[in-house]
């Protein structure tokens, strides 16, 4: 089964929920697996970018981020 027909079946299904608690846990489900979906593209996004700006050569060694790191916190 493709994922139109898996969306279609689970509408089909949804329509017949009158359970308030089953609805609200549905709503749940959704709402975390969107709100995951939406921070793995950001991730992937950001991924990218330092992807592209390594490709450039913007690139800083450890030490120098570690020693900048630590001037700012004091640590």
């Amino acid at each position: 089964m493709n994922i139109a027909a898996e969306k279609a079946e689970i509408m089909k299904m949804f329509d017949q929920v009158h359970d308030e608690a089953l609805i609200k846990a549905i709503k749940n489900l959704l709402d975390f697996g969107l709100h995951r979906q939406f921070a793995d593209d950001a991730m992937e996004a950001s991924i990218d970018k330092g992807l592209e700006q390594a490709r450039q050569g913007m690139l800083r060694n450890h030490e120098d981020v570690m020693r900048d790191m630590r001037n700012r916190y004091k640590a």
